[in-house]
């Protein structure tokens, strides 16, 4: 027992003088995809250092008739950004239009006019009872993906109408992606967000694990219920498509996957806004 103190202390050390030195780079690509309004792909970057983090999105539309007609999604052809800085300050910026704002006075502001604002929205499972069976398959073999050795599991959740299938790809071990996890969730400590955000923002968690994705809020006690073993090791790719059973077709689809994932030295201008960004007020 002591000796196992002793190595958790030694790696938690380490931890910490290597997230003074250097900083982690994750590149994701995401997806949604619903049949009549278009496909939006959103990649991300998120760089992570101690106390400090600096997220750029860049979102593409694909955007089908009724979409355009129904006007329930804009076009957006720039790069915006959220950076968190060691004070805990928290800024917005668009890096075309070289402006930055007040993050947090915005996400208010957009709150109070949430009524008057169009959105898409969809529910998988209303309650748990709608959830009539659960099955998980781990594939043979060994798959490649980004650079990373995966092993394919497949979860079916199976509802009155729908059938909900998600593919997931795991590897054994990443430890960058914990250290990731860590000091997101330092930071979310430090800007004061609920513990229940913060139990849920967990990278390498997976889809078929997320609550919110699956709309039931026991799924610890579904998955016992249907015999379904946990998926081992860090979950880096999932995709999610809602099949109507009666029809067969895909109701919509999404994912998201890690594209690349490294640690590079500690630069203070990744999180510092530029001096030719102009202050704007939301």
């Amino acid at each position: 027992m002591t000796f196992k103190v002793f190595v958790s202390f030694l790696f938690f050390i380490a931890n910490d003088i290597f997230c003074q030195d250097m900083q982690i780079v994750m590149e994701t690509k995401s997806y949604f995809n619903a049949p009549v309004v278009g496909k939006i792909n959103l990649y991300q970057t998120t760089l992570l250092a101690k106390n400090q983090k600096n997220t750029r999105e860049f979102t593409s539309i694909e955007k089908r008739l009724f979409g355009f007609l129904a006007g329930l999604i804009s076009d957006v052809n720039d790069t915006t950004g959220h950076l968190i800085t060691f004070d805990g300050k928290q800024w917005g910026y668009n890096k075309n239009n070289k402006e930055y704002w007040d993050y947090l006075k915005k996400q208010s502001s957009e709150k109070n006019n949430e009524s008057n604002s169009k959105s898409v929205s969809f529910s998988v499972g209303d309650s748990d009872d709608d959830f009539l069976f659960i099955s998980r398959k781990e594939h043979e073999g060994v798959e490649k993906i980004h650079g990373f050795q995966t092993k394919k599991y497949t979860t079916i959740f199976e509802t009155m109408k729908n059938r909900i299938k998600i593919d997931e790809w795991a590897v054994k071990e990443l430890s960058l992606l914990r250290i990731a996890d860590t000091l997101n969730k330092e930071l979310l400590v430090l800007t004061g967000t609920p513990d229940s955000v913060i139990m849920a923002s967990t990278y390498g968690a997976g889809l078929s694990n997320n609550e919110a994705v699956i709309g039931s809020p026991k799924l610890d006690s579904l998955f016992s219920q249907f015999s379904i073993e946990p998926i081992t090791g860090e979950i880096i790719k999932g995709d999610v498509k809602v099949i109507d059973k009666e029809s067969d077709d895909t109701n919509l689809s999404f994912g998201t996957e890690v594209v690349a994932l490294y640690a590079e030295d500690f630069e203070i201008d990744s999180f510092n806004i530029g001096n030719d960004y102009v202050l704007i007020d939301h």
